[in-house]
């Protein structure tokens, strides 16, 4: 049985007060406009902010001042009011859907970035109207972790060695019988600003399903410079975020769970997604390599236990990818951003040598996210032929 819950004294008078205010407030306004309705109408927008909500809500069910502090059963009630259900903060799953700009979903922001710094704007020719190319580097906060030519944006609150990690990073191998790469996306429907003869029917904001214009074509293309090396590659070509987006990673990970236990062979899984960069003033932003022409940049997002999950294997998975991010930056400078260490798991769990990708921005067209998907997957199978 549900603990009945005790109104306290104060908590009384902080709404007998609310109330004689709006009384106040209603009279004042419509002797100011001299309009009862519009009065009327601005009442309703301020008793249905935020604050004002969750302050009565707090006072109300005796919760504590730290965050909303609902329960799950508070939640589900209040939702059925239709002027407090709208103001309640969302609590989505841990992995239903991905943090903004690592899979996909629109970052807000006013360049230079809360999480990179971009170098001075790149010229616009070529780019799409109101685009604008953009090289994104490490930043100055202080989470930004560099060592040599490569650096970590830590969302976490653990220290990372990436000198020690990238010393004692695996070795990939593609010696033995059996395919040694798996090729998913989460979000296979993301795809890019059309350009030239890369056109298609769009199925909502920059995605389609169209797996020529894809996330599923870029794959292809990664998996042509493995096979072309006679590294065996299995592509898992479901649109795991059609119809549904919100579930896309609950869906996926059966997916590879499946493909893992049918391919034990498997020493590599990437999960292959498009990124995407949007200014408050509605500005679109693409990711260019500006150490190689009409090339789009690469993202490594890896996943960690931070969150209390179940991922024992994160630091081997995070070694990896830190020792593709070396390879990367010898080779062409600029065409990896930082790596982004993040408190989820990202289906990484799952296998050691499990690294998500980010090739490029919506705002970037495929041709320049295809050069970039090779150079990445080139950089890999020379990796694995050590």
């Amino acid at each position: 049985m549900r603990k009945k819950r005790t109104t306290r004294p104060w908590a009384r008078g902080l709404r007998t007060g609310a109330a004689a205010l709006v009384g106040v407030l209603a009279v004042w306004l419509a002797w100011l406009v001299g309009d009862p309705a519009a009065a009327l109408d601005q009442l309703r927008e301020w008793a249905g902010s935020a604050q004002v909500s969750l302050a009565l809500l707090s006072a109300e069910l005796g919760l504590e001042e730290q965050g909303d502090g609902l329960s799950r059963w508070d939640r589900m009630v209040l939702a059925q009011s239709s002027l407090l259900g709208g103001v309640l903060p969302s609590q989505e799953p841990e992995e239903s859907a991905p943090p903004p700009s690592e899979s996909g979903d629109l970052l807000e922001l006013d360049p230079p970035g809360e999480d990179e710094e971009a170098s001075a704007p790149l010229p616009s020719a070529g780019a799409p109207e109101g685009i604008i190319p953009k090289t994104m580097v490490a930043g100055s906060s202080a989470k930004y972790i560099t060592s040599g030519s490569v650096s970590v944006y830590n969302h976490t609150d653990y220290a990372i060695d990436i000198p020690a990690l990238i010393q004692n990073a695996p070795q990939l191998s593609a010696a033995g019988e059996g395919p040694k790469v798996l090729i998913y996306h989460s979000h296979a429907t993301e795809s890019y600003t059309m350009s030239g003869t890369d056109v298609y029917e769009s199925s909502g904001d920059h995605r389609t399903l169209d797996t020529s214009q894809n996330m599923v074509r870029v794959g292809e293309e990664m998996k042509a410079v493995f096979e072309a090396a006679g590294i065996g590659v299995v592509h898992d070509t479901t649109l795991y975020d059609y119809p549904s987006y919100n579930d896309a990673y609950n869906r996926s990970v059966q997916g590879v769970a499946e493909n893992l236990k049918k391919y034990p062979s498997i020493v590599l899984v990437l999960d292959v997604h498009r990124d995407a960069l949007v200014a408050n003033d509605g500005t679109i932003y693409k990711v260019v390599a500006g150490t190689v022409d009409d090339c789009a940049q690469v993202m490594m997002v890896m996943g960690s236990d931070a969150t209390g999950q179940v991922h024992p294997n994160w630091k081997v998975n995070l070694a990896l990818a830190l020792s593709i991010q070396s390879a990367l930056s010898g080779k062409w400078s600029t065409l990896a951003r930082p790596l982004v260490l993040r408190p989820t798991r990202f289906n990484q769990h799952l296998s050691t040598g499990t690294i998500l990708v980010e090739v490029g921005t919506h705002g970037n067209t495929l041709q320049e996210a295809i050069t970039a998907a090779r150079l990445y997957a080139r950089t890999v199978v020379e990796l694995m032929e050590r």
